[in-house]
């Protein structure tokens, strides 16, 4: 079989920088401002202007962020406020610039963004108290320091593609030094576990105990855990490892999410489309529940897009679960797409024809707002 039964946890030293890049530096998380009360806002994401997607990686904004206009597709640029109903935003630069404007939905253009600067946004929506973030745009690349991840899950992430023996986290880090940026993976990879039985192995616990800090913390749940037992899962988030975050994450950092595919087999569903609609809604509400910041790789989305032109085949394994080599990429370039903030269009095929590894990286791209 192409995926590995094991639990182990690798700590691998970055490489060192060959190229320049942005410096993503993120400070303490999104505050609340003054007015008493909770606020109606529970984040605001960096907007794709041209395909209307957030930005993964940079979204959602943190106090502290760098936004690198070098390494975005475009500078099309917008804003979205997670809330409910109409959202007024207002942008103040350091050197003067700013507008204040309100959204029916919660979108603005934002062309101010394209002009480097030292910016405050404070978004106000109904009567809860303004949402304040702090952020810097530059145009100007400079080196990044090393990306710190720790991933979290079991064979989804796990499976060893056969090109190169690389599961997807090291494939990721392979990724990073063929492009001359630094990424220090952990693992914690346990086949067939679930979050729940990995903490109660007790090993999770020890890479959270705060020793060493994250810029990022994957989470892959069981494969159909949270689509048949969302309360299930959502109490081994918040009560399990959500109350570790502030001490495992560095300053403003963030934890990925990574929704899953929908099986060949949708049991217990009458559909895969059932299945992927019930995947979506718990991973939408789990996220919106955790009040770290967070955001959700869109790996079942890019699944969906390829199998409805190519069959489940092209991606999942004949177990009907696993993924292949190709969908191991996939997974691969989607998250260095996040974790390293940028697009992957340019990444190496690696052990994939090149039309094949073009196809996958223009798909993930395209999800994460590249």
């Amino acid at each position: 079989m192409p995926y590995r039964h094991r639990l182990w946890i690798a700590a691998t030293l970055g490489i060192a920088v060959l190229v320049s890049a942005a410096l993503v530096r993120v400070a303490p998380r999104v505050s609340a401002g003054s007015t008493a009360g909770t606020p109606a806002v529970s984040g605001v994401a960096l907007v794709n202007g041209a395909t209307r997607r957030p930005v993964l990686g940079l979204s959602p904004l943190t106090d502290g962020t760098v936004i690198d206009l070098t390494r975005l597709p475009g500078r099309d640029l917008g804003l979205r406020a997670n809330a409910p109903g109409p959202a007024t935003f207002t942008l103040t630069g350091a050197n003067g610039g700013g507008f204040t404007r309100t959204a029916p939905d919660g979108y603005v253009d934002c062309p101010l963004l394209d002009t480097p600067d030292a910016y405050t946004l404070t978004v106000r929506a109904g009567t809860g108290a303004p949402y304040t973030v702090h952020f810097t745009v530059t145009g100007t690349a400079a080196a990044a320091p090393p990306v710190d991840v720790l991933f979290v899950g079991n064979s989804l992430l796990g499976t060893v593609n056969r090109g190169s023996g690389e599961d997807a986290p090291a494939l990721v880090r392979h990724l990073a030094c063929a492009a001359g940026r630094a990424l220090n993976v952990t693992e914690v990879i346990h086949s067939g576990y679930t979050l729940r039985q990995t903490w109660d192995d007790g090993l999770v616990a020890t890479v959270l105990s705060g020793a060493t800090r994250f810029d990022f913390i994957v989470l892959q749940e069981y494969s159909t855990l949270v689509a048949t037992n969302p309360s299930a899962a959502t109490d081994t988030l918040l009560r399990t490892y959500a109350p570790t975050f502030a001490r495992a994450l560095k300053p403003g950092g963030r934890v990925v999410l990574f929704k899953n595919w929908a099986l060949v087999d949708p049991s217990p569903f009458p559909s895969r489309a059932a299945a992927k609609a019930a995947i979506d809604t718990n991973y939408a509400a789990l996220s919106a529940a955790l009040p770290t910041p967070n955001l959700l790789a869109p790996i079942g989305d890019e699944f969906e897009t390829i199998i409805a032109a190519e069959g489940p085949s092209s991606l999942i394994v004949a177990d009907g679960k696993h993924p292949n080599d190709a969908a191991v990429y996939l997974d691969a370039v989607t998250l260095y797409g996040i974790l390293l903030r940028e697009s992957p269009r340019h990444l190496p095929d690696l052990y994939l024809p090149a039309p094949v590894a073009s196809k996958l990286r223009s798909v993930a791209a395209t999800a994460i707002g590249y």
